[in-house]
């Protein structure tokens, strides 16, 4: 998969820009709040259908404009070529909501639509908050690539949410004396039916990474340091390793009825995936709790690479790699072992504030630019 050429329209501070790239490793270089990074974010917007910066995509309008516009061409090996349009109009003078439209070779589409269109791998300075942060953090981390891949899991994610948040307002009502407690059972059998759908492609895509994570580590460190990647549930069976749908149906269901008293005195659901986690280990030890910055960074990364081997694998072509001045955060030796791993297999998009201390390794195909004030200008390689 490749990106052929981004046209933006008072899309944040770039009222009108029509840049053509291709394969080889693309380089946008500039001092900080340039708009480097809204590129990445334009890519990143019609592949996944939503920023990876703000929820308020009224944000993503310029300032004096009612409608923004961006539109991506691509070019798939398999699949030809692909324009995918975004669209968003403010709603309300100044507001922070926007109206959105997608339309994908000319037809409209919903953003669910959007899974597997064009699949890129984001890095971002803030992934670290994956390892370090807290559990919400590493369940996005699985939802958001996982409904960017799947059309069906991203509704059965909808729809188990759905269910949380009616079963927590009936459960609140019945603490309270305000609700009928025969309404709860219908509630569980939707939230046990939804769960285990979510749970079964969670840990077939952990499994997944699992298995690459630890070669991909040992590359980014040139060491024979090994990372391990498993899905935690701290409800039901802790000795329970089968993950087959029908086997988290039955885990879930008895979780769910060993916990109702619980869940009653405190009005909300505690079992389930949205309460699941990850544990990343490295040499055998949290690397949350117990590793350094800098493995803690190398996890990070490792995440990624591994994501997008996967990517790779299941779409049979590369996804493109946005890269967002992540390289600044990363010693010499991770750094050339990043670009040497990924520049040859994909198309490369990166932002930095100094091309000269990247030091970039010989690449065949490199293509550098100069962002400024909205403005893109190439450069001499």
């Amino acid at each position: 998969m490749e990106l052929r050429r981004l046209q933006l329209t008072h899309y944040r501070n770039y009222p009108a820009l029509d840049l053509a790239v291709g394969a080889g490793l693309h380089v946008f270089s500039g001092a900080n709040a340039q708009g480097k990074t809204n590129l990445l974010e334009a890519v990143y917007l019609t592949a996944v259908g939503k920023s990876p910066r703000t929820s308020q995509e009224g944000e993503l309008i310029a300032w004096d404009a009612e409608l923004a516009r961006v539109t991506a061409e691509y070019a798939s090996a398999r699949r030809g070529a692909i324009t995918v349009e975004v669209a968003l109009g403010r709603r309300g003078a100044g507001g922070t909501s926007a109206q959105k439209r997608i339309r994908v070779n000319d037809t409209a589409r919903g953003q669910a639509e959007l899974a597997g269109v064009a699949p890129v791998v984001l890095f971002l300075v803030d992934d670290l908050e994956i390892i370090r942060g807290e559990p919400a953090r590493r369940r996005a981390f699985l939802d958001t690539d996982l409904s960017a891949m799947s059309r069906t899991y991203g509704w059965a994610l909808r729809q188990y949410t759905r269910v949380v948040e009616q079963r927590n307002r009936l459960l609140k009502g019945m603490r309270d004396g305000e609700a009928d407690p025969a309404e709860l059972e219908p509630w569980n059998a939707q939230l046990v039916s939804f769960g285990a759908r979510v749970l079964e492609v969670r840990a077939r895509f952990v499994a997944d990474l699992n298995a690459v994570s630890g070669e991909t580590y040992a590359g980014l460190t040139a060491s024979a340091q090994a990372m391990t990647i498993t899905y935690r549930c701290d409800w039901g069976d802790p000795e329970a390793e089968e993950t087959t749908r029908d086997a988290f149906t039955a885990r879930l269901d008895a979780a769910v009825r060993e916990m109702a008293g619980e869940e009653l005195r405190r009005g909300s659901s505690l079992v389930g995936p949205h309460r699941d986690d990850l544990t990343i280990l490295v040499d055998g030890k949290d690397v949350r709790q117990f590793g350094s910055q800098g493995e803690q960074r190398t996890a990070a990364l490792a995440l990624r690479v591994s994501e997008f081997s996967l990517l790779q694998r299941l779409f049979a072509e590369p996804p493109i790699l946005l890269l967002d001045d992540i390289l600044s955060e990363l010693d010499r030796t991770r750094r050339a072992a990043l670009l040497a791993h990924l520049a040859p297999l994909a198309q490369v998009i990166l932002t930095t504030t100094d091309v000269d201390a990247l030091g970039l390794p010989p690449h065949t195909d490199v293509h550098l630019y100069h962002v400024a004030d909205g403005t893109v200008a190439p450069l001499t390689a």
